[in-house]
């Protein structure tokens, strides 16, 4: 006769806890005797499906599927060990994936509070748009920019932006009108090479003014070209009212 063991007796010696058991028989994965005061009682076979049981979930935590969790219960020890193996390539490589989202995870948190530093890309304005628009889902926007496109692409976009602002210049000593179809081409491109946010046409308009109003920004562009700042304001507000933008009551969207 099969010696029978009590559930306490059982759960010292499967190394498993007492609430366990109870969770496996009310799940119908175990069905102990009783005896005859009604008291659990653990046959042979019971001790050997309790250790099949927990081979399941050790297997399951691994992350095997059901035919690995098959071959590992029932193949050789050999075929367990392979899977282990070509399990754990692949639990080493998520990591990797998750190491890496990490990084992007703290590059957008640094951009986002303005606290990446020496970084050749950054303007000497940065704090003082961090102050002003730093709250701002473009701030954002211009965060995830510098987060998920790489210097070299970065580079690019700023150099397609030198280059349209040759353009600019060249197109106003041609006589280029602002309204004139040639004129709202180039406000399209230039909207379009502001790439670290979107920007809508009203926000576009809200630029322009900038470009005149801030000596900075006035100057810079002056520099290219005497009058390209307020000829390139009079370009971005001819080309936004055709989108139906009224350039005095234009607002940052």
């Amino acid at each position: 006769m099969q010696k029978q063991l009590t559930i306490g007796e059982t759960s010292v010696l499967c190394a498993v806890s007492v609430r366990m058991l109870r969770h496996w028989e009310s799940v119908g994965l175990l069905r102990p005797g009783r005896d005859s005061n009604g008291y659990r009682l653990y046959s042979e076979d019971d001790i050997a499906r309790i250790r099949r049981i927990r081979r399941i979930r050790l297997y399951r935590d691994l992350g095997l599927t059901t035919e690995q969790i098959r071959a590992a219960l029932d193949g050789p020890a050999t075929e367990t060990l392979t899977l282990m193996r070509e399990q754990r390539a692949r639990i080493s490589g998520h990591i990797t994936q998750l190491q890496l989202i990490l990084q992007d995870i703290d590059e957008l948190s640094a951009y986002a509070h303005n606290m990446k530093e020496n970084e050749d890309m950054d303007s000497p304005y940065t704090d003082e748009a961090h102050d002003r628009w730093g709250d701002s889902p473009q701030w954002m926007e211009y965060a995830e920019y510098r987060t998920r496109t790489d210097d070299a692409q970065q580079q690019a976009d700023l150099d397609a932006m030198r280059a349209l602002e040759l353009e600019l210049a060249q197109a106003m000593r041609d006589g280029v009108k602002p309204g004139s179809e040639a004129a709202d081409e180039l406000a399209l491109r230039h909207r379009e090479s502001l790439t670290w946010y979107h920007v809508t046409p009203s926000m576009h308009v809200c630029l322009a003014k900038m470009y005149v109003n801030d000596q900075r920004f006035r100057a810079h562009y002056d520099s290219i070209e005497p009058g390209l700042a307020a000829w390139l304001h009079d370009v971005i507000a001819a080309q936004a009212a055709t989108e139906g933008v009224n350039a005095e009551h234009a607002r940052w969207e």
